[in-house]
């Protein structure tokens, strides 16, 4: 491939070769030389003319009057005459004379410049022009003197120089199609290696990289030797914190690095060290040694693969580290595909355990709610005393057996209902309600047993009608659930509130209460199945942990939440909240309560 030549401008476009320059300067000199000759003999020859009729003048007037004086005359000025015929011709034989000298100058001096200017100038030409073509090779010999063997040093370091150079690239062109065929073909960096030995003539190459599983440097490529991995401290006591460029160790220097790197087989020879850092980070250590001293040449390669090498140590390391993932990716899909398999057939089997199981709860409810039935009615029976009267121990032992039949028919009662509603068998009879009414029902129906225990109980509910589009015996079992535990959990003597109130789209019922609440932590177990807030053997109060449950799964069935607010000793607000049947005309919209959620 050839560059395109640049046209030549100012006084160097204007320069004339030399020897044209010589022959012009004599062509122009002959021409006057000969002009100059040619006009001095016609001179010479009109000189002598003009005497020749000068003296045939003389003669004639001395045959028609011949006098002595006039001869003696006429003789001078024929001497004269002679005289000046004999000067034009030697003026014009000395010109001719000095023509041919400085014509014999001129001609000496053009085979001159020829032979010595000339010449050496068409040989650095084309000494240059070879040089243009990629012959690097080309030597000028430099025994002449003053500028040209200036000239011909110059064409030699130039030559020496775009030689360099194309060995330079050359080399760097070789290194980076094997650092690339080292990613493509993931052969690791040996090729590289061999590219560098061939540059560098060292007989061992070795190339560590850093290991952070292992915490230790690995060889990942070596030639002419059978390294061992070394430790961290070992490589920062070989090359410090902050050396950059290639460490030349010898003498006792090489001894000590040869004993940490230990190296089996490797050849005799000086020891060059050389880290490789990419963005100011240690990515690889390069060892090498020649069989002699390393020289500024393979100094240089080394040198200059350096940056090269770092690139590619921190391109394998992410390859590698990649392929690492990618195995480990692989090996936990595989796992998780096995799991995910096992987990669809656990809850495959979850599943079918859990159908059983509601349909074993449903068969057993009935079941147990028949001869309970019956116990509690007898026990009712017996207690009336029409068929006998009781002592007070039987009273009490029948009052505790009802009691306890009761409690147990709740708890069959809320074990079928959660059933159903995991088995989606439990339908709502939905109605027009207004909650009005059934809060004053709930709080009738729990009057007897907030007296009992000596409670204040008050009911809120305002003027304005509260309907809802409801289930109205599953709403009140919601309600008589949150007003039985509020009565439960406070200590006698106790306040109760029942609210309720229009809010957003929906009305909100709250129970209020100021017994023993519940702390923060223990609150995210609230409405969750057989779960308590106290589990202890040692516990206070009773209770199955279904019922807030079962209050949950109600609400939400009619499109409603549920929730709580409380602090321990202070008290404890359980709300829900039912979606509106249709707004009240000429109702104002509610203002929401703060604290309302």
């Amino acid at each position: 491939m050839t560059r395109p030549s640049l046209p030549l401008r100012g006084p160097l476009a204007r320069a004339p070769s030399i020897t044209r320059l010589f022959l012009a300067t004599f062509f122009a000199v002959t021409l006057a030389g000969f002009t100059i000759a040619l006009l001095s003999w016609l001179g010479a020859r009109r000189t002598e003319r003009s005497t020749l009729a000068m003296l045939t003048t003389l003669d004639r007037l001395d045959t028609l009057a011949p006098q002595p004086r006039r001869d003696t005359e006429h003789d001078r000025i024929r001497a004269l005459a002679e005289d000046l015929n004999d000067e034009a011709q030697q003026a014009a034989l000395a010109t001719t004379i000095i023509l041919v000298a400085v014509l014999t100058s001129l001609g000496i001096g053009l085979v001159y410049s020829r032979r010595r200017l000339a010449e050496p100038f068409d040989e650095i030409v084309a000494a240059l022009e070879r040089v243009a073509t990629g012959e690097y090779g080309v030597r000028l010999p430099e025994q002449a003197t003053g500028e040209f063997r200036a000239l011909a040093q110059g064409v030699n370091r130039m030559g020496e120089t775009l030689a360099w150079r194309e060995r330079v690239q050359e080399y760097l062109s070789r290194l980076l199609g094997a650092l690339n065929a080292t990613t493509r073909e993931g052969t690791g960096l040996s090729p590289a290696l061999d590219v560098l030995s061939d540059a560098t003539k060292a007989t061992a190459l070795v190339l560590y990289q850093p290991d952070y599983e292992a915490n230790e440097w690995t060889p990942t490529a070596a030639r002419g030797a059978e390294p061992r991995p070394l430790s961290r401290i070992a490589v920062r006591e070989l090359i410090g914190d902050g050396t950059v460029g290639v460490l030349h160790l010898a003498g006792e220097q090489n001894t000590t690095a040869r004993h940490k790197l230990q190296l089996a087989n490797a050849p005799s020879g000086e020891m060059a060290v050389a880290p490789l850092r990419t963005a100011g980070r240690l990515a690889g250590l390069l060892v090498a040694i020649s069989p002699d001293s390393f020289s500024s040449d393979q100094t240089d390669a080394l040198a200059l693969a350096l940056p090269n090498l770092a690139i590619a140590c921190e391109r394998e390391s992410a390859f590698q580290q990649t392929r690492r993932l990618a195995t480990e990716v692989r090996r936990t899909a595989q796992y998780l595909e096995q799991q995910s398999d096992e987990l669809t057939r656990l809850n495959e089997e979850l599943a079918k355990a859990n159908r059983l199981k509601s349909d074993f709860l449903a068969n057993m409810s009935h079941e147990l709610r028949t001869p309970l039935n019956s116990i509690i009615g007898f026990s009712d029976m017996l207690l009336t005393q029409e068929v006998g009267q009781l002592n007070g121990m039987q009273q009490d032992f029948l009052e505790t057996v009802a009691r306890n039949g009761r409690h147990l028919l709740q708890l069959i009662s809320e074990l079928l209902d959660l059933s159903k509603i995991e088995a989606g068998k439990l339908q709502l009879s939905t109605e027009s309600l207004d909650l009005r009414d059934l809060v004053r029902e709930a709080a009738e129906t729990v009057r007897a047993q907030t007296e009992a225990r000596r409670h204040t109980l008050s009911v809120e509910i305002g003027d304005r009608p509260l309907v809802v589009l409801a289930d109205h015996m599953r709403v009140r079992q919601v309600l008589l659930n949150l007003l039985s535990n509020a009565i439960k959990f406070t200590p006698e003597g106790g306040r109760v509130r029942l609210l309720g109130r229009a809010e957003g789209g929906g009305v909100r019922i709250e129970v209020i209460d100021t017994g023993i609440g519940i702390a923060p932590e223990d609150q995210a177990k609230l409405f969750k199945e057989f779960m308590q807030v106290d589990t202890s053997a040692s516990r206070s109060y009773e209770g199955t942990g279904l019922g807030l449950a079962l209050c949950k799964r109600l609400v939400e069935l009619h499109g409603g939440r549920i929730g709580c607010e409380s602090a321990r000793g202070v008290g404890s607000t359980f709300w829900f909240t039912l979606p509106r049947e249709s707004p009240t005309p000429g109702e104002a919209p509610p203002v929401p309560t703060p604290g309302a959620s």
